[in-house]
């Protein structure tokens, strides 16, 4: 090889890193923003499941349960224990004979599967039992969903009962003595 040929192939390489250099930077950091936001992500399933798993029907628990496919896609254990959780929902115990208590019971295991499965792909050492087991919930935030849904409830029954009636009944009121 020819001095003429080392400079021609020392001066491409040299324009190629110097090109190439930054495009790889922007793409090494994009990489690592997409990593991060799909972990934030996973972590706020996570922490929303946590948060609520003593509250079997609440909102946000359902749209979290509702995002593991999606968040969650390859990961076949967590995918297998939502699976697992989701046909229990929608098996019909009263028809088997199983009673309300084992029900419960099943349904609590198969969530703190669940919850010990996207732990353990999350990095948390946390045990099954101290899923399951380890909740504060004081009696009264029971009460306190009991009352928001009999006031939904309430409300609905209002509504529809308005709606009936095709129109709110309104009544004249004129004003009385001195108003000023």
């Amino acid at each position: 090889m020819n001095e003429a040929s080392v400079l021609w192939w020392t001066t491409g390489l040299t324009v190629v890193a110097i090109l190439a250099a930054p495009i790889t930077a922007l793409w090494v950091q994009r990489k690592g923003d997409d990593d991060r936001a799909a972990k934030a992500r996973k972590e706020a399933i996570f922490r929303t499941l946590w948060t609520n798993r003593a509250r079997p029907a609440y909102l946000a628990r359902v749209d979290a349960l509702n995002m593991i496919d999606v968040e969650f896609f390859g990961e076949q254990k967590i995918i297998d224990a939502w699976a697992d959780l989701l046909a229990h929902y929608r098996t019909d115990y009263k028809a088997e004979g199983v009673t309300e208590a084992e029900q419960v019971r099943r349904h609590i295991e198969k969530y703190a599967t669940l919850l010990f499965e996207i732990s353990q792909s999350l990095g948390y050492k946390i045990g099954k039992t101290h899923i399951r087991d380890d909740i504060y919930r004081p009696d009264i935030h029971n009460e306190f969903d009991e009352i928001e849904l009999q006031t939904r409830r309430l409300t609905r029954d209002t509504l529809v009962a308005i709606n009936a009636m095709d129109a709110l009944p309104i009544r004249y009121m004129p004003p009385q003595g001195n108003q000023m």
